[in-house]
């Protein structure tokens, strides 16, 4: 497909990804496959992409050659790359070695044992970090550009996916950049949480009117790899809370490759950050057959006081797609992302979407079903003090947010 359509337009830059669903005035789609052609005589655009050996090198590698002093910047990236099937076992037995080291160790040695794991699955390029991926960009551009991470995961995983597109390539689980030149693009980010308060204990407060906690832990991790809770492996620690049927590799293996290995999981991990007083949610579940639980978030700056907590998000339709409420309904092309759990979360009710978003932003528009997209947004153009804030004017949860481009 990417070949025909490269014969063509072979001449424009372009960038996509396999995503989940789609959103254009026309219809609202979780199937099929989507060309989007913009023109715009007052923009310049540039579309570069890396597929190399590490996430973190790749993504330096990257920045290094993006320039853009006026606009904004559109990645696209996987959350989570799921490989071929050797490369799959290797994980899992990866996992299962470094597991099996730490039992019995002290903490100190459970964390270097977790670290050599965490650096294992940057060099094979399985997990991408949104907050660490977005920093590397923002630096090379003097912080000064607003940044939107697409976040590429399907609900429904699959071996060898997702796919990014980079000028009519399939670089597989690379990174690609879109750079919009352009003076006047509205970048605008929002997530569906309270704000954060000016403290982590304010923070805490605010999170026990907004989430049921479950139950508190005592979280050991490192980098992006949770080691325990309460001194038990992570899923073991709330199996009694949430459903978690243990599975065998070769039941995994199976699942990946018809497709049916489910992502959602309604109870979350509330991490607590001691930088930003912001929070960040994991869904977890039993993915992996070994006990450390690897994710896409390096939260070393995080609290090791964790809670298992329950969302109810019934009452908030809207603020799934905040961000649009804040633009005005013109003639210039908008550019969204929205999360893809709207779909698990509101069933049919999400085709009413099709409708509301044709209201807010009239004829001329795209949108993308995937995972909750994240964002570099210097401090001037941000609307309020996010509850999501991971680093430093940099904004990402698993779940609940959303952003949006008037270009």
């Amino acid at each position: 497909m990417l070949d025909i359509i490269h014969e063509e337009y072979g001449d424009i830059p372009q960038i996509g990804a396999s995503v989940d669903g789609m959103i254009y005035p026309e219809d609202m789609r979780t199937d099929g496959s989507a060309l989007v052609l913009c023109k715009d005589d007052d923009a310049r655009m540039s579309v570069k992409g890396v597929n190399g050996k590490g996430v973190m090198k790749s993504a330096e590698k990257l920045a290094k050659m993006i320039k853009c002093r006026n606009g904004s910047i559109v990645l696209h990236f996987p959350l989570v790359r799921v490989p071929s099937v050797l490369k799959s076992a290797e994980f899992f037995a990866k996992g299962y070695y470094y597991s099996k080291l730490c039992k019995g160790k002290t903490i100190e040695k459970q964390k270097e044992y977790s670290g050599k794991f965490a650096d294992y699955c940057d060099k094979e390029n399985i997990f991408y970090l949104p907050p660490t991926i977005l920093d590397i960009f923002a630096k090379h551009t003097n912080y000064k550009v607003p940044i939107i991470g697409v976040n590429a995961m399907h609900t429904h995983m699959r071996l060898n996916s997702p796919s990014i597109f980079c000028n009519f390539k399939d670089i597989g689980g690379g990174i690609a950049a879109l750079v919009i030149e352009k003076q006047g693009i509205n970048t605008i980010y929002d997530d569906i949480f309270p704000e954060k308060g000016n403290t982590i204990e304010e923070t805490r407060n605010i999170v026990r009117d907004e989430f049921t906690i479950i139950k508190k832990f005592k979280a050991n991790h490192e980098k992006n790899i949770l080691i325990s809770l309460d001194g038990i492996a992570p899923v073991e620690a709330v199996e009694n809370l949430i459903y978690a049927a243990e599975k065998k590799k070769e039941e995994l293996l199976g699942k990946l490759e018809s497709g049916d290995y489910k992502l959602y999981i309604p109870y979350e991990l509330l991490f607590f950050n001691k930088k930003t007083n912001g929070v960040f949610l994991l869904g977890i579940g039993a993915y992996y057959p070994f006990e450390m639980f690897p994710f896409f978030v390096d939260v070393s700056d995080y609290s090791d006081n964790v809670a298992l907590v329950y969302e109810i998000i019934e009452d908030k339709f809207e603020a799934f797609i905040s961000s649009l409420n804040n633009l005005k309904c013109d003639d210039r092309f908008a550019f969204f992302f929205l999360d893809v759990g709207v779909a698990t979360a509101f069933g049919e009710k999400v085709f009413e979407y099709k409708d509301r978003v044709k209201q807010l932003l009239g004829e001329n528009y795209f949108g993308i079903l995937s995972c909750a997209p994240s964002a570099y947004i210097p401090s001037e153009l941000q609307t309020r003090n996010y509850l999501s804030e991971s680093g430093k004017n940099i904004f990402f949860s698993s779940a609940g947010t959303n952003a949006c481009l008037k270009i």
